[in-house]
């Protein structure tokens, strides 16, 4: 019964432990997700509330198969928390689960911030967005819907919930492509950023394609210039863009070309990023063993420089100790002998005043008499 008792209790605790609030106010970063993502993005009605929002939704009505197009989505109207953040899906449907654009044969060759994501996070300006994904249309013919959703914060949101927005299915039909039409190869997509000071060539991969011109800019600039194009291979392309620095990101146009044919594909990105660590463990544990002797080194140093000053160099007693030893043999050779010495002596009747050592095989003067005579 007790512990019954006991295990009620902890759930008890846990649950009221827990907050109401389930919303991520410093978001959850860019990814690939599901549009309720199993309940945890806010897509349970009772974990949110309907966004004041406008979405804007901007693509072609109609697109030839395995070519590339740009969805442009506009949100205003927006009541944001502090951070402005707003979370941003592209949705295949709205079925909860398996909504991803992939799942109905779209391919993501880019998402708004460089990645090849359907989930991607924003910073509002002026309470408005504006964010766009480029495509690669699938292969099947006839109609697809394409969705999104929007979820935020709110200044006055007191239970801390979500904001949720969305829009009605964009149908776009798909026709076949017309034969020899230039355009990506499946499965390429753009290098999401370079390293700071890295001049080396991207490779774009195509199909049916005899020409391809490239224009670039930095972000923000109105003006492109062209970039060199190598063909390296059948159907791949190496395009030259400038090195940048810094957080820098360079804008690049494909313009894919075969006979009467041109295809002037969306603005693509690429960002800039600091260098990366570049070495082996077997370096690493040397560069730490060398640290490990710096540091020994600096403290013998410490120890140096902090030793006390003006001390005398030690001095060597040898001679003193030896004077030592000859005089205390001097002194025992010319003081009285002791009792040992005197107990071995042997008096002698013949021989009065006289005592025998037998071991210096010697005649030694009685002292007990006043002299001593053979």
């Amino acid at each position: 019964m007790k512990s019954r008792i006991l295990v009620l209790s902890l759930i008890l605790t846990l649950l009221l432990a827990t907050s109401s609030g389930v919303a991520n106010p410093g978001g959850k970063g860019d990814s690939n997700r599901d549009y309720t993502c199993g309940g945890s993005c806010h897509g349970d009605p009772s974990l949110s509330s309907p966004s004041s929002a406008i979405i804007d939704v901007d693509i072609p009505s109609t697109v030839y198969s395995s070519t590339t197009a740009e969805v442009s989505v506009s949100i205003s109207n927006l009541d944001t928390s502090d951070n402005g953040l707003v979370g941003i899906f592209l949705l295949g449907s709205k079925n909860g689960n398996s909504d991803h654009p992939e799942d109905y044969g779209w391919a993501i060759i880019q998402d708004p911030n460089g990645g090849s994501s359907n989930y991607i996070e924003a910073v509002s300006s002026d309470n408005q967005v504006t964010v766009s994904w480029v495509l690669l249309v699938p292969d099947d013919l006839g109609t697809k819907e394409i969705y999104v959703s929007i979820q935020h914060g709110s200044y006055y949101n007191h239970n801390n919930k979500a904001f949720i927005g969305e829009t009605d299915a964009i149908v776009v039909n798909i026709e076949p492509i017309p034969e020899n039409y230039p355009t990506l190869a499946e499965g390429w997509t753009s290098p999401e950023e370079r390293i700071s000071g890295d001049s080396s060539p991207i490779t774009i991969r195509t199909v049916n394609t005899e020409s391809l011109t490239v224009y670039w800019r930095l972000s923000g600039e109105t003006s492109s210039h062209e970039a060199t194009v190598d063909m390296v291979a059948d159907q791949e392309w190496e395009v030259s863009l400038p090195a940048t620095l810094g957080d820098t990101r360079i804008e690049y146009q494909i313009i894919a070309s075969m006979d009467e044919f041109s295809n002037q594909m969306p603005w693509l990105s690429i960002g800039t990023s600091e260098p990366y660590f570049d070495g082996t463990s077997l370096g690493a544990k040397l560069q730490s063993v060398a640290f490990i002797l710096i540091i020994l080194g600096f403290m013998l140093s410490l120890q140096t420089w902090f030793a006390p000053r003006g001390v005398k160099k030690s001095i060597d007693h040898t001679t003193v100790v030896e004077e030592s030893i000859v005089s205390k043999k001097t002194e025992e050779s010319t003081s009285e002998p002791d009792s040992d010495y005197w107990s071995r002596l042997i008096k002698s009747d013949d021989n009065p005043g006289w005592l025998w050592d037998p071991v210096e095989n010697e005649w030694v003067a009685d002292p007990n008499l006043s002299g001593g005579e053979q």
